[in-house]
């Protein structure tokens, strides 16, 4: 484990899921219907490159959410490199970093056919730039960091070409929580992320909202029902969303948009913390809850214990680690590194 680019600690040749969040700079609205289609595009072109899966997103008009599993990174054969080079090239030009995927196939093949010839033959030159692109294209894989900059900067360029503007849009890198990859964790974090559009109050059910992925998999989207299978645990999608229900609704809250639940009120959420009184889970779920934006790793506490253990430099040893339960719901078996004390549900 190491600081990343956004200074949170990533994993590196580890299985990992993460709760990652970015903002636009200033807080502008730019995310328009179209933008937000562009992005969840870019997104997944870049997701089949870097081998991240998309467990869960949400796109709103400033900033979006993101709930991903990296795994450890495999040395990809030439026919699987050139798959994933074509993926990620499908939407348009490459970038500085990339290559055209026809002529990254040319020189992997004419590599393949001329692999015993002698250093000193006039193909030379294509056998090192196989070599070389071998290694700088597989380098970018299975890395959250490599990830989000690539998307971010692929994205901001698209954003740049369309309005003729220049420089970065984005507020900062990004902010991410580990997540430890258990059904309980996983799956309180994406309703967490699809409730976004609820909090916002622009939907009472996040099925209608397209932008994020549980209404894209309720209307039909094969990738984002695959990331609920995985959050669950399950193979068929009916299983995966009838849990997925439950916990955004309660048990036995219907089919998709017969079910009506808004944001909590300020009002509910100020007389239970005042009272000292419990909120139900899928009242805290739509609340803003620091605990998953602001901490640093969310889990049950065996597995925050192994993370001290296996990685202790990442804890500070200016302060003892505390893992935590949260507050204001019944959290389950959760806990978090970070003990938010100041309003850690707003």
């Amino acid at each position: 484990m190491q600081l990343s680019e956004s200074r949170r600690p990533v994993f590196r040749g580890e299985d990992a899921v993460y709760h990652i969040v970015s903002r636009v700079s200033c807080g502008k609205r730019i995310f328009g219907d179209e933008t937000k289609e562009e992005f969840v595009a870019i997104l997944r072109r870049q997701a089949v490159f870097s081998g991240v899966v998309i467990l869960a997103y949400c796109f709103m008009s400033d900033h979006f959410h993101l709930l991903v599993r990296v795994s450890p990174h495999k040395w990809l054969s030439d026919g699987e490199l050139i798959e994933r080079n074509r993926a990620l090239s499908s939407g348009g030009k490459c970038s500085s970093r990339g290559i055209d995927p026809g002529l990254l196939e040319r020189i992997l093949l004419d590599d393949q056919r001329d692999g015993t010839t002698d250093t000193r033959s006039s193909n030379n030159a294509d056998r090192y730039d196989a070599r070389e692109w071998r290694e700088k294209l597989q380098s970018r894989m299975g890395d959250v960091s490599c990830f989000m900059r690539e998307t971010k900067q692929r994205f901001g360029i698209w954003y740049n070409q369309q309005h003729g503007n220049s420089g970065t849009i984005w507020a900062d890198r990004y902010r991410s929580l580990i997540v430890e990859p258990s059904r309980e964790a996983m799956a309180m974090i994406a309703a967490y992320i699809d409730l976004n559009c609820v909090r916002a109050g622009l939907v009472s059910d996040p099925a209608d909202y397209r932008f994020c992925s549980y209404g894209a998999a309720v209307n039909g989207s094969l990738l984002a029902r695959d990331g609920y299978c995985s959050v669950y645990g399950v193979e068929s999608w009916d299983v995966a969303s009838s849990m997925h229900r439950d916990l955004l609704f309660g048990r036995h809250c219907g089919n998709p948009g017969k079910v009506r639940m808004g944001r909590t009120s300020p009002e509910r959420l100020r007389r239970a913390l005042d009272d000292d009184e419990m909120l139900t889970l899928q009242e805290a779920l739509r609340c803003r809850v620091r605990y998953f934006t602001d901490g640093m790793a969310l889990g049950s506490q065996p597995y925050l214990a192994r993370l001290l253990a296996e990685h202790p430099k990442w804890f500070s040893e200016k302060r003892k680690p505390v893992f935590a339960k949260m507050k204001g719901a019944d959290w389950g078996g959760l806990r978090v590194v970070r003990n938010l004390v100041i309003a850690p549900i707003l």
